[in-house]
């Protein structure tokens, strides 16, 4: 593929916003039109990008300018495999940088240079296989939004203008390869994010949303200051000053072997952590608070109460998963071995997660602070599966990340359609709804049943992955993970129940239940509409059918997870096999298909 598919997908939901900024606010059928077909539109390319990388799958070549040593870098392998890639001068001194060039699917590109610049970064963008799956569900669920907001909604050409910026945003944050261009995306998703929670939802709106930026922003801060030092300490090491993602895995292992810091007090040396360790847990504190792992985890439920159905389809479908991504994709790429010097306590907090939002989610009667907690513990099994440092665990974190997407998606749509037509989200005050609703409590029983991880369906691939891995790291920690799944049952049963079953309990307008032929603001009853039957249908689709047939995914997922594993505990003989210094680059994982290096 030779034309700049990613480029396209990225900007696409951008451009949607600025036709519909030209769009008169009064017109909203066309607004509506126009929100809904740009989305459709960046969908529709994710699902492209999606099958196509993994039709004519290549393992990473490298184009890496600089030299390590005074060793080049120019044949190095890469670790992992990036596809789809576009680079261009962004910032920098084009002295010091040397020949910038435009590459597509050509491998990874770093900088070449002479002198430390000041400033040098790139507009560096590429996909490897855990983010096209993650674009292919941002694209899925902000299309779900677009359909979702209801004709009713209050200004709805502010909410989709943000929209459309917020999905350029997240997708940003997906396919930046540069260090500078991923924080600027990571950044930049917040504006909207925060706008459309403090414009759109409940009556405590303006506090959720001001305690979600402030967790955020303090988290990305750290962050910050981490990406300065890498780009420091490795040009200090090697000579080659770059933000480059590919090119700062290759170079991971010159911060490897950096002694620890100390601090002398009074004739008294206090040795510190490493270079390495402190820079992990600066990018881990921002991802830990976005995921949100106990103890960071204050800001969702308050943002997941005040929210908007279609806001929290994509916020809680796809934006929380970015902190698993960073945490992938940065903590155990650039920094491996501080993973494992860190693992232990990674492992205590995703087990504390997941016990700690089953049972804050067994005492709740807001149905929608119920499927909050149950998110604070579904994302702590990513975590542990992640920091289970082998492919099975970090494949079904992956796998669990889509999962989660798609689950707590429905959950929120199926809250959203019962609170339009109750004006209530109190489950003591609902009940017996199978009756008068049966397409509903059918839908809702197979969300139930995938968020409580049962067999045959989606989260139990992910699940049973993650534990597979925790396993092999500790028993101990995958015993207590397991108590979680029991405790899912609980409360996913407890309010599938009390929805659905036992006698008709419908609240009145004032206050009062009433069985089910009497009114509910002056109508009866309604099942699920065509246009909600439609929304769901596809969630519900997947949840049964990777949980029936998981065989393509995992085998595909798995190559992933490989690359990520591959990074771990390798030296620079892994790293540099054109210079005599042991394995080749022919040493790397095939992908499923087979394929070869460009």
């Amino acid at each position: 593929m030779t034309w700049p598919i990613l480029g396209i997908t990225l900007f696409l939901p951008l451009l949607g916003s600025a036709v519909l900024a030209l769009i008169p606010a009064s017109r909203t059928m066309a607004v509506r039109t126009v929100g809904i077909a740009f989305a459709a539109a960046t969908f529709a390319l994710s699902l492209v990008m999606l099958v196509s990388f993994y039709a004519t799958p290549k393992v990473g070549s490298a184009v890496l300018g600089g030299s390590v040593h005074g060793r080049s870098l120019a044949h190095v392998a890469s670790p992992i495999t990036f596809q789809f890639q576009e680079q261009l001068s962004w910032l920098g001194s084009t002295r010091a940088l040397g020949q910038f060039r435009q590459a597509l699917n050509q491998g990874n590109n770093g900088v070449n240079q002479a002198f430390a610049p000041p400033i040098n970064f790139s507009f560096h963008i590429g996909v490897d296989g855990l983010a096209v799956w993650m674009v292919a569900l941002t694209g899925l669920l902000f299309l779900l939004a677009a359909v979702a907001l209801s004709r009713r909604e209050d200004r709805p050409r502010s909410f989709l203008i943000l929209m459309g910026l917020a999905e350029t945003g997240v997708i940003g944050v997906l396919v930046s390869l540069d260090l500078v261009l991923f924080y600027f995306f990571w950044e930049a998703a917040l504006i909207p994010l925060y706008f459309q929670l403090l414009g759109w939802g409940g009556p405590r709106r303006g506090a959720a949303a001001l305690k979600f930026i402030i967790y955020t922003v303090a988290g990305s801060l750290f962050m910050l200051l981490a990406i300065l030092g890498l780009y420091f300490i490795t040009g200090a090491e090697t000579g080659v000053y770059t933000f480059d993602v590919p090119t700062q895995i290759a170079m991971a292992t010159q911060v490897i072997g950096q002694h620890p810091t100390s601090l002398t007090i009074f004739g008294h040396v206090f040795t510190f952590l490493t270079p390495e360790q402190w820079l992990f847990l600066a990018f881990a504190l921002a991802f830990a608070i976005k995921v949100p792992l106990v103890p960071f985890h204050t800001w969702l439920p308050d943002a997941y109460g005040s929210g908007t159905t279609p806001f929290l389809i994509f916020f809680a479908g796809i934006v929380s998963k970015l902190g698993a991504f960073g945490l992938i994709r940065y903590n155990l790429a650039l920094f491996p071995q501080a993973s494992h010097f860190f693992q232990p306590v990674m492992l205590a907090l995703g087990v504390t997660s997941i016990l700690y939002g089953g049972l804050m989610a067994l005492g709740q009667r807001d149905i929608r602070q119920i499927v909050a907690y149950s998110s604070i513990s579904h994302l702590g099994f990513v975590v542990l599966g992640i920091f289970a440092l082998n492919v099975d665990g970090l494949g079904g974190a992956i796998v669990q990340m889509v999962n989660h997407g798609i689950i707590v998606a429905g959950l929120f749509l199926c809250v959203g359609m019962l609170e339009v037509r109750f004006g209530t989200r109190d489950l003591g005050r609902m009940g017996g709804l199978a009756r008068p609703m049966p397409i509903m409590a059918g839908m809702f029983l197979v969300l139930v049943l995938a968020g409580m991880g049962m067999p045959l369906m989606n989260s139990f691939v992910g699940e049973f992955l993650i534990l597979l891995g925790v396993f092999q790291v500790s028993p101990a920690w995958a015993v207590a993970a397991s108590l979680g799944v029991v405790i899912a049952c609980w409360y996913m049963l407890r309010l599938y129940q009390g929805l659905t079953q036992g006698a008709v309990r419908i609240p009145g307008t004032g206050g009062e239940e009433r069985r089910a032929g009497g009114s509910v603001s002056g109508g009866g009853v309604r099942d699920l509409r065509a246009l909600e039957i439609a929304l769901l249908a596809p969630l519900v689709a997947v949840c049964i059918g990777v949980g029936i047939y998981p065989s393509p995914i995992i085998s595909t997922i798995r190559f992933n997870a490989s690359q990520y594993m591959r990074l771990d505990g390798r030296g620079p003989q892994a790293l540099m096999p054109t210079l005599g210094l042991g394995v080749a680059s022919s040493s790397a994982p095939q992908p499923p298909g087979g394929g070869s290096a460009p």
